[in-house]
């Protein structure tokens, strides 16, 4: 099946099917629930101006994120730093209590502190293969896309992610800090 005899219509259709993901990356990119909905904005805007070169349509939800990637990334050159104004209380909320299982809370999309300070620290190519493997639970091809690497490398930061992550939590659950 190619996008070039499918209607914008039902490309769109398509493409909306995967607008929780493209939220959470969006986030995951920005730091602000508001820019990541208008980079998703954007990115469906963009995608839907250039479906006919969607080579794979069962492949979508990783070309989105990588026209995702792209439209941030062109979003930010020459970017200056801003004053923003914030609205509301500055209180902190109560976090979860973390169980130092990995798979678990990704798969749940919520993060303990002690969690997110752990993916935080990591090399930012390999916490987000990290994050596009196991929340947005796409494949390595996908993932190599959406970085713009080869499969091997995706493999190696993957590893290498993992093993970090796990030593992290490793030291403290040993501290008792987690």
């Amino acid at each position: 099946m190619s996008w070039r005899n499918v209607s914008s219509r039902s490309f769109i259709e398509r493409a909306l099917e995967h607008l929780p993901a493209l939220r959470r990356v969006g986030r995951r990119l920005t730091g602000s629930t508001a820019e990541a909905d208008d980079l998703v904005q954007e990115t469906v805007a963009r995608a839907l101006e250039r479906h006919d070169e969607l080579r794979d349509p069962e492949r979508l939800k990783g070309w989105l994120l990588a026209v995702q990637r792209a439209v941030f990334l062109n979003s930010r050159r020459g970017l200056r730093p801003r004053l923003e104004v914030l609205e509301g209380g500055l209180g902190k909320e109560a976090a979860p209590e973390p169980s130092a299982d990995l798979e678990a809370e990704l798969h749940a999309h919520t993060l303990s502190s002690g969690m997110k300070a752990a993916l935080e620290s990591l090399a930012p190519e390999w916490r987000d293969a990290l994050w596009l493997r196991e929340v947005e639970e796409l494949s390595y091809e996908e993932i190599a896309q959406v970085q713009g690497c080869p499969v091997g490398t995706v493999r190696s930061r993957l590893a290498r992610a993992r093993g970090a992550m796990l030593d992290l939590l490793e030291k403290e659950k040993s501290h008792g800090s987690l």
